[in-house]
């Protein structure tokens, strides 16, 4: 059975390291074991991203150097799922996303979500918005007017050169609120967790995740009533997201209503 992949890097694509908690969470509820890694001396600035110095429970100092690392994890049932996680890359993009895609051929990946979260203006006591979307191949015409343009960052590249050796690869993007982005924050990681639930078949355990997205929600709460222009903030917030999710705001509906009005204007 061929493999999923689910990639997440830190940084400018992670707000409230939201993706790469992900990651840390499978690795965290299912068995896993190294499958790989891209090494970080050709493309992260170490003044950026720098090594880390340890003591292991032996009594040995070891160097943690920021590569990328892939693992696979092992659901309970279902395919397996190799995991690519590390920081953004400084350098030679190209280069980097090409040694990604060539280990994940070798492990017989098939299919790869990638991860982003970016600030937005989402508030914090409504679901996150999550975007989800099959990256069109080099030949398919992108029929979506509204979509992103603008700078990006390596999932992005590491998403199109993946569908680009014909690995269905689904970008999946959750807004995080820009007003508590300091911290990382678990209601986002949450949702996309659940958006990745429907690409795996073993249930993931979501009980001790959902308790901390519930303390993180209560937090700014509480952080919002002692501060009343944060707190006028997210009522304007919260307004316009619950206006643009009214049934009557959608484009079929407002389709429904002007298909009224015209057998009302021939009744009459």
């Amino acid at each position: 059975m061929s493999r999923i992949a689910i990639t997440a890097f830190g940084g400018w694509n992670d707000a409230g390291e939201a993706a790469t908690s992900v990651i840390e969470h499978l690795l965290e509820v299912w068995p896993s074991r190294p499958a790989g890694a891209v090494d970080a001396e050709e493309f992260i600035d170490f003044q950026v991203n720098r090594p880390e110095i340890r003591t292991t429970e032996d009594a040995r100092r070891v160097i943690d150097w920021p590569d990328t690392e892939l693992h696979i994890v092992e659901p309970p049932r279902g395919p397996e799922i190799v995991t690519v996680m590390g920081p953004e890359p400084s350098l030679h993009w190209k280069r980097f996303c090409d040694e990604v895609l060539e280990q994940l051929q070798v492990l017989d990946v098939s299919a790869v979500i990638s991860l982003g979260a970016l600030l937005a203006d989402a508030p914090h006591s409504r679901p996150l918005p999550v975007s989800a979307h099959v990256e069109p191949g080099a030949a398919e015409q992108v029929r979506d007017q509204a979509l992103y343009e603008g700078p990006i960052g390596v999932p992005t590249i590491l998403a199109r050169r993946t569908t680009s050796a014909g690995l269905r690869t689904t970008s999946v993007w959750v807004q995080v609120p820009h007003y508590v982005a300091q911290n990382p924050s678990p209601k986002a990681t949450l949702a996309l967790l659940r958006e990745v639930q429907d690409a795996i078949t073993a249930p993931i355990p979501l009980q001790e995740l959902v308790e901390d997205a519930e303390a993180w929600e209560r937090g700014v709460d509480d952080l919002a009533r002692t501060d009343e222009d944060v707190a006028d903030y997210v009522r304007r917030l919260e307004r316009a997201q619950d206006a643009a999710d009214l049934p009557e705001a959608s484009g079929d509906a407002i389709a429904r209503e002007f298909e009224k009005f015209l057998r009302r204007r021939d009744d009459d």
